[in-house]
């Protein structure tokens, strides 16, 4: 089970927000919890240098070169379309929690329109600057998912936005490269701003994102018994665990029938290739069987907050069985090889609600949380037997991602139409 509450974090000036974010459980989460991520943010400052490269996140400090970012400015007398990039931003492990400057350092190509003409002018051709920022802050919001069965909490939807007392921006090459370097000294104090934003705008969806992961991948070992005591953990689920077992049988059953109705068992999956270094392959004929066989995987939970009722449930599927054939290639040697593969176990997290007074229904998360193992059997390869190794990798990478897939689209889409089309219990 889990459930959201608000955090709101905040920099330099301390400053607190008591809106409450959509979805989140009122009142706002500024005790031991906020305390905690507090914690994690400090404790994920070293991982900004370092990356994490197990998780698969680079080092984002400095953060860039981001792609090209495009800018407007239109002040009296002129107008200005340009384009920054390579553009870099340092410091940030220290502007995040140490409250210190934030710079960003880009090399710039612009051209200038003057008064909307369609004829553009180089005024001072391309080179680099600098935009420094001082005395800096940020100010961020995120909900935080709190497991019971884990005893783990996790942030999502991170987003933050920064801001600061003063801007300094020097341009190389402005004065005596162009013949209207007089006219842009005299508005580059209103450049600055414009060139800010927009870089901001650009990098703060994917810094966000990957901050987000580093934070997670500090609370993943932290148990959140340990730092609230029974009583507030108490106080925040006071609910009967498992009460939702029944119901999510009898559910898991109308979506098996509909995925049989939906010829998604066996489901065909499409041709693609491999590149395998040495050689290629392409995979056809693929298919998956097994997929009507979902059950119950462990405690379901109903829980009221407010107008809604929230559905916590845990789901698998077992002994998944693919097929493909595959025409294997190197030089000019090709093997026609039959290509099988079982899984294990696949276990998903679902998420959903329900407005008691308009009987909206929504799946808010549905994810595959686990795979199991993965074996694959190659037949054929003949005098490309050299090739079993990175083609079984391949195609465990691609079985990963296909029923992945198809389980999160697919599979979730009709698991909404039976949560939508069935009673829920009365809570």
């Amino acid at each position: 089970m889990k459930f959201l509450l608000p955090l709101f974090l905040a920099g330099l000036l301390g400053a607190t927000n008591s809106q409450v974010h959509e979805g989140c459980i009122d009142p706002p989460g500024n005790g031991e919890i906020a305390d905690l991520v507090v914690m994690a943010i400090e404790a994920a400052r070293p991982l900004l240098e370092t990356g994490i490269p197990s998780l698969g996140i680079p080092p984002i400090d400095p953060f860039g070169p981001i792609p090209p970012v495009n800018f407007h400015i239109d002040v009296s007398g002129l107008r200005m379309d340009g384009t920054v990039s390579e553009t870099q931003v340092r410091n940030l492990a220290q502007s995040l929690l140490l409250n210190s400057a934030l710079i960003i350092s880009t090399w710039m190509g612009c051209t200038m329109l003057m008064d909307s003409s369609p004829a553009c002018f180089p005024v001072f051709g391309d080179g680099g600057f600098t935009l420094d920022t001082y005395d800096t802050g940020f100010s961020g919001g995120a909900k935080v998912s709190y497991n019971v069965f884990t005893d783990h909490i996790t942030l999502k939807d991170l987003t933050f936005d920064v801001f600061f007392k003063d801007l300094k921006m020097e341009m190389e090459c402005i004065n005596g490269c162009g013949d209207m370097s007089d006219l842009i000294n005299g508005v580059v104090s209103q450049i600055g701003p414009a060139v800010f934003e927009a870089v901001w705008n650009a990098i703060e969806p994917p810094l966000a994102s990957l901050i987000q992961d580093g934070i997670n991948y500090i609370l993943k070992n932290i148990s959140i018994s340990d730092v609230i005591n029974p009583d507030q953990l108490d106080k925040l689920h006071p609910m009967d665990l498992g009460n939702a077992n029944d119901f999510v049988d009898s559910i898991m059953g109308a979506v098996n029938n509909a995925i049989v109705v939906a010829d998604l068992d066996p489901a065909l999956l499409p041709e693609t290739s491999l590149n395998l270094g040495v050689g290629e392959a392409v995979l056809y004929e693929g298919q998956v069987e097994g997929l009507s066989k979902m059950y119950r995987g462990g405690t379901c939970t109903l829980d009221k907050v407010a107008s809604w009722v929230f559905l916590y449930a845990n789901l698998a599927d077992e002994n998944l069985q693919v097929h493909y054939q595959a025409n294997v290639t190197s030089g000019s040697t090709t093997s026609v090889a039959t290509i099988g593969a079982s899984v294990k176990i696949v276990e998903a997290y679902l998420v959903a609600r329900k407005d008691t007074f308009g009987l909206t229904t929504d799946i808010d998360q549905f994810v595959v949380t686990e795979f199991g193992r993965i074996d694959v059997d190659i037949d054929g390869l003949g005098l490309l037997g050299f090739m079993l190794e990175p083609l079984t990798e391949g195609v465990m990478n691609l079985v990963r991602d296909e029923i992945t897939n198809i389980l999160e689209t697919e599979v979730k889409d009709l698991l909404q139409d039976i949560l939508g089309e069935t009673p829920w219990p009365a809570l």
